[in-house]
C-alpha cells in the first residue's frame, strides 16, 4: 500500500510541476510571441527555458520532498533560502553553458541580476504548489493514523469488557487450586501463582494506556518462566535491560505478542528448541527493543510474515507506527536467528 501511495503522490508532484512550467511558459512566452511572432527560434528558446528550469528544480525537489520529509514544515520553508540560491546558481551555470555551446554571448552581471525576479517567481510558484500538496498529504496521513488509533481503542475497550467477565472468580479459583496442592508439589503451587499474576497483569493492562517498563519486563520474565516449565530444556531465555531506562512508560502487553510469536513459530517446531533474548537499551531520548530468537530457520520473505493468519506481529507493528510513528524492523541473521527491533520515545 505504501509503495502505491508513493507512486500516486509522485505522479501528483510531477503533474503540479508540469502545470507550473506551462503557466510560466504562458506568462513569459506570450509577450515575446506577440512581439516577435511564432518562429523556430522562439519555440527552441522556450523549450530550452523550460528544460533548464526543470533541471534546476530537480535537486531542490529531491532535498525538500525526499530527503527532508521528516523535518517540520517551518524548517523546510527556512531551508528554501539556501536551496533558492542553489537553484539560481544552477540556472546561471546551465545558461552560460548553453550560450557558449550555441555561440551566443555570455550573460553579463546585470543580466544575471535582472533574471533573479522571474526565476524567484517561478521558484515560489513551483514549491508553494508542492508544499500545499504535501500539507494535504500529511493531513490525510494524520487522519488515517487517528482513525487507526480510534479503531485500536475501540477494540481495546471490547477486549477490556471481555476480560472483566468474572475476573475475581478466576483469581479465586486459581487460589483455591493452589491451596489444594500438596506441600510436596511446591513447584506446581508456584506455577499456579505465576499464572494468576499473568492473568492479573493482563487484566490490568486492559485498563491502562501506559505501564512502567520495569513492570512490563517483570511480566515478560514470569511469562517466559511459565513457558520454560512447558518446554523444559528446549527453551532458554535471557532479558538484558541493564542499559535501559526502566522507569520509562510503554504500552502494556507490547513485547508479549512478539515473544509468543517467536516461541510458536521458531522454538516449538524445532527439535532442539531454541533461545529467546529480550534486549532493551536507552539511546538518547528513545528506548531500543530487540527480541531475538533461534530455533527453526525462517526461509520465506520477511514481508510475508505480516500477511499471515497471526495477528500478533502485524498488530504490534500497527500499534508502534500509529502511536509513535516508528517502524518494526525484522531481520534474519546469517546464523539463522531472527530479530525484531523497534524504538519507542521515552515518556
Amino acid at each position: 500500500m505504501k509503495a502505491l501511495a508513493d507512486k500516486r503522490y509522485a505522479k501528483r508532484e510531477i503533474a503540479l510541476f508540469i502545470f507550473c512550467l506551462v503557466v510560466m511558459s504562458i506568462l513569459y512566452g506570450t509577450p515575446r510571441l506577440f512581439s516577435e511572432g511564432p518562429s523556430r527560434l522562439f519555440f527552441r528558446e522556450l523549450l530550452v527555458d523550460c528544460t533548464i528550469m526543470a533541471i534546476c528544480c530537480l535537486p531542490v525537489w529531491w532535498l525538500h520532498f525526499r530527503k527532508w520529509t521528516g523535518l517540520p514544515m517551518k524548517r523546510r520553508f527556512a531551508l528554501h533560502f539556501l536551496t533558492g540560491i542553489l537553484y539560481y546558481v544552477l540556472w546561471v551555470i546551465l545558461y552560460q553553458f548553453y550560450n557558449r555551446q550555441v555561440g551566443l554571448p555570455l550573460m553579463t552581471g546585470r543580466q544575471m541580476f535582472q533574471n533573479i525576479g522571474p526565476n524567484l517567481l517561478f521558484y515560489i510558484q513551483v514549491f508553494s504548489s508542492l508544499h500545499i500538496d504535501l500539507f494535504f498529504r500529511e493531513r490525510e496521513a494524520q487522519r488515517q493514523r487517528e482513525k487507526e488509533l480510534v479503531d485500536l481503542a475501540y477494540r481495546a475497550r471490547i477486549d477490556s469488557l471481555k476480560a472483566q467477565i468474572q475476573p475475581h472468580f478466576l483469581f479465586n479459583t486459581l487460589s483455591s487450586i493452589s491451596a489444594s496442592v500438596p506441600v510436596e508439589q511446591e513447584h506446581t503451587r508456584v506455577l499456579i501463582a505465576q499464572l494468576a499474576d499473568i492473568f492479573r497483569y493482563a487484566l490490568q493492562a486492559t485498563r491502562e494506556e501506559l505501564v512502567p517498563l520495569w513492570k512490563e519486563l517483570e511480566f515478560m520474565e514470569t511469562y517466559l518462566v511459565l513457558e520454560k516449565s512447558r518446554f523444559g530444556k528446549r527453551l532458554e531465555f535471557e532479558i538484558d535491560s541493564a542499559k535501559c531506562d526502566r522507569q520509562a512508560y510503554i504500552p502494556p502487553m507490547l513485547l508479549q505478542p512478539l515473544v509468543e510469536n517467536a516461541i510458536k513459530h521458531a522454538i516449538e517446531p524445532a527439535l532442539n528448541g531454541g533461545k529467546v533474548v529480550i534486549t532493551c537499551r536507552t539511546e538518547g531520548k528513545r528506548n531500543y527493543f530487540r527480541i531475538e530468537n533461534t530455533g527453526l530457520v525462517y526461509h520465506g520473505n520477511v514481508e510475508d510474515m505480516f500477511k499471515g493468519d497471526g495477528v500478533g506481529l502485524s498488530n504490534t507493528a500497527k500499534r508502534i507506527e500509529t502511536q509513535y510513528g516508528e517502524k518494526l524492523q525484522v531481520a534474519i541473521t546469517g546464523r539463522g536467528a531472527m530479530s525484531i527491533s523497534f524504538y519507542i520515545p521515552i515518556t
